[in-house]
């Protein structure tokens, strides 16, 4: 069994008009929201093997927010460009491609590929995953080859408006 964590990045900042997409910061909310999901996911205990982040401002702030506070270390942080914009069947090749040893995957990024991707991943539908959600989903697979296939359970779905 494998297990992907998913994590939206937090809330941006739209205060820089100048800025492109790419380049938008997280508001305080977004920072704040990170910090509420990663103390949440310590209190599950999950031991991650490896993170994956679209390299986007917003994203990565978010994959370094949780990293620190789970002491996962900054610098195994792998950034793919792929993520950024995504289809679901661009996200379904980075994931294919993780190196088989990594059990526990969390991957940051963006919408609409993120609920898309958890749409096909999981059997229980969601309509949105907003800023900061966070689902875990448990993959009936040995092999991250064989994801394309498979009908996963969710573990656990955090939303930061659902947790106060």
């Amino acid at each position: 069994m494998k297990k992907l964590v998913v994590i939206r990045h937090g809330k941006s900042s739209w205060d820089h008009p100048e800025l492109k997409d790419y380049h938008r910061p997280l508001l305080q909310r977004g920072v704040n929201n990170a910090f509420t999901i990663a103390e949440e996911l310590i209190k599950l205990n999950l031991q991650p093997d490896l993170f994956i982040s679209s390299p986007a401002v917003r994203a990565l702030d978010t994959a370094i927010i949780v990293a620190t506070n789970m002491a996962y270390p900054l610098n195994d942080i792998v950034t793919e460009n792929s993520i950024y914009e995504a289809s679901v069947q661009e996200l379904l090749e980075v994931l294919v491609a993780i190196p088989e040893e990594n059990q526990t995957v969390f991957l940051f990024g963006h919408n609409p590929g993120f609920t898309g991707l958890v749409n096909l991943l999981q059997q229980e539908p969601i309509f949105n995953l907003p800023t900061c959600g966070c689902i875990g989903i448990e993959l009936p697979v040995s092999s991250w080859k064989e994801l394309k296939n498979s009908s996963g359970k969710q573990l656990f779905k955090m939303i930061p408006k659902e947790l106060g």
